[in-house]
């Protein structure tokens, strides 16, 4: 627990001052609302007495009715700011959160389900929220109220308050051992609630393949035992976690039994001297303290709810991005001119060579194919240029510098990469390819978008839509066919004019003909730009100087078009068959 307090320290203390300003208005509130109970205690005495005068009734009534106004309001204003904070401390945590989301890699997220993340940000950052405010109040208003509280005890009855004081060890140690199962528990129930949103997310994104081979019933089998287990996970701990009010309330009976019985010989003058009113009195102080101490339980559970969920978070929070800046990072390098060079580039995945000993130059301005069997290590390519992954062995320079001098945001900002796979957001489609530039008005980025849409052979599809560019995309910009969504992310990477331009595989979504028009409409665009073009189609490589063949990781042909013909490996074997396909698709 104390780990935990120091780990959200950095997201409390800039609240620092209202935090104590709340603090000092607990402290008031205790004050008051424990006087409350002293006063009818003294007008008991007073009517027994028959002391008791109309001047005296009308000032007793009106200090109890200024004690409760200072009290109430005070505690509205605590309330008010411990849950504002509580709040502000979550909205920090979870942009610390995202903003370090944009930091990993894409690796982490291929090991990482969404509906986990989902979870984690959900329902474990609102047991955080909880823990620091809810808890913090409610804990500290308990400390304060049994202080003041028992401080006007000890006034009225010693004998009385250490009777009182005695059931303390017993709630204590059952509070030990119930609360250690209740962590033990609770983290077993949000793990399962992470499997549980993991499932309903990835059906909702893969809903048209549930649907396309009708599997609908399965899958809501499968969804259903997964709530079964994670409703029988909650009411393992409800078991546990349940007997705590009912606890509190049987000590809470317990004491009060006792105080009857020894208060009232008090009163009667047997071992003792306590008059009716400050037996009242006492009675009614421990009656105020009945529901902090029920409450104890509730606060101790939703510390150990929190600390529990805050672990989930630190698990996010303390990943380490593979790819990122280091000691070597010159940070004075803010610009790329477009040469990229391979030195002898290795990459290792379980103890295979994904990439074994590559090496080839690109010259600034040059365009480059690359081709090869499936699982040739063409994609590994783009990454190493785009410094998604770092080499295991070996050294890529771009513009004769190591690449791990660049600082990663300004190497990527002279990246336009089209990926295999285009994801594209639930916004309008010029958002979609503007979404690279800053930020600036429509206007001002309009004949950006559709310079580079007409080079994608997008715009002539776009203007037919009802609302052109401000059509607004679906969720993964499924209102769009695959082409369409292809040439949405070739215009994308066209718009940020980039040094280096990469289209790893990204023709392949679109027939052969929109395949020539966008390559003929890329040919003004590449001019004066490093282009790496990665594809499986021969005619993707038309404005190519040089083609490189990868074959287990390694570079086995190299040339232009002309020169891999005529040496008659994998190229040519692969350009006839595809010429054949193409004439067959004529006829």
């Amino acid at each position: 627990m104390l780990k935990t307090v120091r780990d959200l320290l950095p997201y409390v203390r800039r609240h620092r001052l209202k935090l104590l300003l709340g603090t000092g208005l607990i402290v008031v509130n205790g004050f008051f609302s424990t006087l409350t109970p002293i006063i009818p205690g003294r007008a008991i005495d007073e009517f027994r007495n028959r002391t008791m005068t109309m001047d005296r009734l009308w000032l007793y009534a009106l200090a109890l009715l200024g004690v409760a106004v200072v009290a109430g309001i005070a505690m509205v204003l605590v309330r008010r700011i411990f849950m504002y904070t509580s709040w502000e401390v979550q909205f920090d945590i979870r942009h610390a959160i995202f903003k370090h989301f944009t930091k990993l890699d894409g690796g982490y997220f291929d090991r990482t389900r969404v509906g986990d993340l989902m979870a984690r940000l959900t329902a474990d950052l609102g047991a955080v929220r909880m823990l620091a405010g809810v808890a913090v109040f409610q804990g500290l208003n308990t400390l304060f109220l049994f202080t003041f509280t028992f401080y006007r005890m000890f006034d009225l009855s010693v004998q009385l308050s250490l009777i009182t004081l005695a059931t303390a060890p017993l709630t204590s140690l059952a509070f030990y051992l119930i609360l250690r199962v209740v962590h033990r528990r609770y983290q077993y129930v949000q793990e399962q609630f992470s499997d549980v949103s993991a499932m309903a997310q990835e059906n909702f994104s893969g809903i048209r393949v549930v649907k396309g081979f009708g599997i609908e019933e399965r899958e809501i089998g499968t969804f259903g035992r997964l709530n079964d287990e994670f409703v029988k996970r909650n009411m393992a701990l409800v078991r546990v976690d349940g007997p705590l009010f009912p606890m509190m309330e049987f000590l809470f009976g317990l004491t009060m039994a006792l105080l009857v019985l020894v208060g009232g010989r008090l009163v009667l003058g047997i071992g003792g001297n306590l008059t009716v009113g400050e037996f009242s009195s006492f009675v009614f102080l421990y009656e105020g303290i009945q529901w902090p101490m029920i409450s104890l339980g509730w606060i101790g559970s939703l510390m150990q709810r929190g600390t529990t969920s805050w672990g989930r978070l630190k698990e996010i929070l303390t990943q380490v991005p593979e790819v990122t800046d280091g000691p070597e990072t010159d940070y004075d390098l803010r610009t790329v001119r477009g040469r990229i060079e391979f030195k002898g580039v290795s990459v290792t995945y379980n103890g295979v060579k994904a990439l074994d000993g590559v090496s080839f130059v690109v010259a600034e301005g040059e365009a480059v194919g690359i081709t090869g069997r499936t699982g040739s290590g063409k994609t590994l390519i783009v990454n190493l240029i785009a410094r998604v992954i770092d080499p295991d062995a070996g050294q890529i320079l771009i513009d004769g510098i190591d690449n791990k001098r660049f600082p990663v945001e300004v190497l990527r900002r002279f990246i336009g990469l089209v990926p295999q796979e285009p994801f594209l957001f639930s916004d309008t489609i010029a958002e979609n390819i503007a979404y690279g530039l800053p930020e600036a008005p429509a206007a001002v980025l309009a004949p950006r978008v559709l310079r580079a849409a007409e080079v994608a052979q997008l715009a002539g599809d776009v203007q037919e839509f009802p609302d052109g560019f401000d059509t607004r995309l679906g969720e993964r910009g499924v209102t769009l066919s695959g082409g369409q969504r292809q040439r949405t992310a070739i215009a994308r990477a066209l718009v940020r004019e980039p040094s280096i331009l990469i289209f790893d595989d990204a023709l392949s979504a679109v027939d052969t003909q929109t395949e020539a028009r966008i390559l003929d409409g890329l040919a003004d665009a590449q001019r004066g730009r490093t282009t790496v073009i990665v594809a499986h189609r021969i005619s993707a490589f038309q404005n190519a100087h040089r083609v490189l063949v990868l074959e287990n990781g390694r570079v086995v042909e190299e040339g232009t078009h002309e020169e891999l013909i005529a040496q008659g490996g994998w190229y040519a074997d692969m350009d006839r068959r595809q010429q054949l396909e193409s004439d067959l698709e004529v006829a």
